[in-house]
């Protein structure tokens, strides 16, 4: 059988997460499809645009792209729930429902291929381009955990000097990784967390 390459695995996660997401719309009414709204309970809890209603839990999803627990037939569950809702030429959507030291969070997003293609992709190199450093990389790894000082990230990462993380957490601030809640504190917008969860995920070698 010859092996799914990593943007079939990534458009298998993505259609799991759909599919769940259709099954707690069909038990409670749907968010409005305008702009992503946001509940603040400890966590951020994100609406999708663009190709779906609202967010929900989804069922894990293991190695190979099936899902953990739920429709073990159909391996491409959110795959196939995605091509149902949106037709060709299809969109591209993805979310998650996770546990990590910030807390719980919801997210979905969504768009069509054309407003995808349409877009100028040239204004989306600053965050981007924020991500291209593997010390920025493992700060924010850091943040995941949640909110951390200076002096936290210099000693975990074995820094030279403050100078050091602060030159980084500019360039992932302005790129809208990081904020900084406080002076001398820093930590991930939880609108920010599923987004770069899903941008690690996507750069995983199937």
């Amino acid at each position: 059988m010859a092996q799914n390459s990593p943007a079939d695995l990534l458009l298998a996660r993505l259609e799991a997460l759909e599919s769940r997401v259709h099954e707690l719309e069909d038990r409670a009414p749907s968010a409005p499809l305008s702009a992503p709204s946001s509940a603040s309970t400890g966590a951020e809890s994100t609406g999708a645009t663009g190709t779906s209603g609202s967010a929900g839990s989804a069922g894990g999803t293991g190695d190979s792209g099936a899902a953990g627990g739920t429709d073990v037939a159909d391996p491409f569950w959110a795959l196939t729930a995605l091509k149902e809702h949106e037709p060709s030429p299809g969109a591209v959507v993805f979310a998650g429902a996770i546990d990590v030291g910030l807390g719980h969070l919801e997210y979905q997003w969504g768009r069509p291929v054309e407003h995808l293609l349409a877009a100028d992709w040239a204004e989306h190199a600053e965050p981007v381009a924020a991500l291209g450093h593997p010390l920025r990389l493992a700060i924010l790894r850091r943040l995941l955990d949640g909110e951390h000082t200076v002096a936290q990230i210099v000693d975990e990462l074995e820094l030279g000097s403050t100078g050091v993380a602060y030159h980084h957490l500019s360039a992932l601030q302005s790129g809208g990784w990081a904020m900084s809640p406080r002076r001398g504190s820093w930590s991930i917008p939880a609108s920010r967390v599923v987004p770069l969860l899903a941008i690690i995920t996507a750069l995983e070698k199937g």
